[in-house]
């Protein structure tokens, strides 16, 4: 049984414009959109009132493939949105690599990173491998790669009776967040964030980055869904086939939620204006039913350090975001969910970086514990949105976080048909993109930097009337494994991502089973397809 969902917007109010928005500013953009656009108005402001509430019936009309993101806006909002001209991230912590840090972050060669190591010994202890042959020979990257990261078909039911979150991966950053419905008897309320199941990223599924894995089930395999949210308009987020689809399966269910500027794109592929709803840093979407009660889902629209863009002329014309739910199941009973989307966090100099694992664990722990520059006078220093997202919000249980670059870079490596030893096109270190992809060392440092204990009040905690509820913070790992050209990448994101675990003190594990209860946080690498319960 599904009951109508009812949604009614909070929006910041600005005395001046907000520090991210670039107002009547005319700058240059490139195809790689790390810079604002050429100029145009905002496009695709709303055209729905602040207290909209939407009852989505009906299918869209006719569609077409949009092109350039937007139209001039026509309500009432228009004569303040239209000043605005791009997007920008605001804090000292956005940095371009110059000429000189890029030429310095450059690799040819065999990839020799030691965590490439650590995934090995993990792919050769691994008990599932997934042939007859992989398990026969475990030396190659690719049956090592095979071993540790599976497509498994998805199981997407629920159990309301116990009423925990049921979190699905999808592939890329596509991830399903099942939660208990709101209404009792009903059926779960399904979040879906930044599906992605074609066969490329790109603006056409003739050429461009494609995938290694595939989805591990159709769009027309998911379960209902009540709430998609889109953090920005890149192709791998941002999938034109992808949302007609999802918009055939759910022709009056569906409520699409968009960081500001994106609306328009929604509109212009015929999807119906009822449904989309547009949001800047900080406003909130309250969803409840008819008869809640107590019951209701919070989306707060938050901010991300990242760019956006479709075509060479309209870079960062649109806002990118990270978004955070709040569950509450009653009055003093709240779950707590952060989808970082695309996201950097801190821009890193040093070619070196991240420290590499070294063989003794006396040296390993000193290593870990004085690699990382919180200081805000750092020459770099790290992003403080996310900070500020835990300050106003409150620390998140479970966290989907970004753990590699986008798939750009190395698809352009994997256009020379020879080996990494011969390959012309160069491998960069992670920490020149670091600003703008958080590599997976930044993303354990960001789990913890949000889920550390503030204010007498332990990391995850659950506070209700009668009683305290520890539950660990769980991060799922994501933006990852998809569309990479190489098996070793897939060995060197996992590698990577246990060895940065392991010198934060936090839990890295490929399902809960394999975590102890010590009061660490949880750092979950799945399998496409797998869910995990919270």
């Amino acid at each position: 049984m599904a009951t109508m969902l009812h949604c009614q917007l909070e929006r910041q109010e600005h005395q001046t414009p907000p520090s991210h928005h670039v107002i009547a500013a005319k700058t240059l953009a490139g195809w790689t959109s790390m810079l604002p656009s050429w100029g145009g108005a905002l496009q695709g402001a709303n055209e729905s009132s602040d207290s909209h509430e939407s009852a989505l019936e009906g299918s869209s009309g006719n569609k077409k493939k949009p092109g350039r993101i937007g139209r001039k806006a026509t309500n009432k909002e228009a004569d303040t949105t239209q000043k605005i001209s791009g997007f920008r991230n605001p804090w000292p912590s956005w940095h371009k690599p110059s000429a000189m840090e890029v030429w310095q972050a450059l690799e040819w060669g065999d990839d020799t990173d030691p965590c490439i190591e650590i995934a090995r010994k993990r792919a050769i202890r691994s008990p599932k491998p997934a042939t007859a042959q992989e398990s026969a020979d475990l030396k190659s990257n690719k049956s090592q790669a095979a071993a540790l990261l599976r497509v498994t078909k998805p199981d997407f039911s629920y159990d309301a009776q116990h009423g925990q979150v049921k979190t699905t991966w999808l592939g890329h950053a596509g991830v399903l967040v099942q939660l208990a419905p709101l209404k009792q008897g009903d059926r779960p309320v399904r979040c879906l964030f930044d599906p992605m199941f074609s066969q490329r990223c790109s603006p056409t599924q003739t050429a461009g980055p494609i995938r290694s894995y595939p989805p591990p089930c159709k769009v027309e395999d998911l379960p209902p869904i009540d709430i998609l949210l889109i953090s920005h308009n890149h192709y791998d987020h941002l999938d034109y086939d992808t949302i007609l689809a999802l918009e055939k399966r759910n022709p009056s269910n569906i409520q699409i939620f968009v960081p500001l500027g994106n609306r328009q794109w929604f509109l212009d592929s015929g999807i119906s204006p009822d449904r989309v709803f547009e949001l800047d840093w900080w406003d909130k979407a309250r969803i409840t039913t008819s008869s809640t009660g107590g019951n209701s889902l919070t989306v707060t629209c938050t901010p991300s350090q990242h760019n956006s863009g479709r075509t060479r002329t309209d870079g960062n014309a649109t806002l990118w975001s990270s978004w955070y739910i709040e569950h509450s199941r009653s009055a003093d009973e709240v779950y707590r969910i952060f989808f970082a989307g695309d996201t950097g966090y801190q821009f890193h100099t040093s070619p070196g970086w991240p420290p590499a694992p070294p063989t003794s664990d006396m040296e390993r722990k000193r290593v870990a514990a004085g690699t990382d520059d919180d200081s805000p006078t750092a020459k770099h220093p790290v992003c403080p949105a996310f900070e500020e997202v835990t300050a106003l919000l409150g620390p998140p249980h479970l966290l989907l976080l970004p753990i590699a670059v986008g798939a750009t870079f190395d698809y352009l490596r994997s256009m020379a048909p020879v080996p990494d030893s011969l390959n012309p096109i160069p491998r960069h270190s992670a920490g020149v993109t670091a600003a703008n992809h958080m590599p997976p060392w930044d993303s354990v440092r960001l789990l913890n930097v949000m889920t550390s204990p503030a204010e007498g009040k332990t990391a995850g905690q659950t506070i209700t009337e009668n009683k305290t509820t520890v539950q660990w913070p769980v991060a799922v790992a994501m933006h990852w494994g998809t569309f990479v050209t190489d098996p070793v990448e897939v060995l060197k994101t996992l590698g990577q991502l246990e060895w940065a675990c392991e010198a934060h003190n936090v839990h890295f594990a490929r399902s809960m089973e394999e975590v102890d209860d010590d009061g660490r946080a949880i750092f979950l690498a799945l399998n496409h397809g797998e869910s995990v319960l919270t």
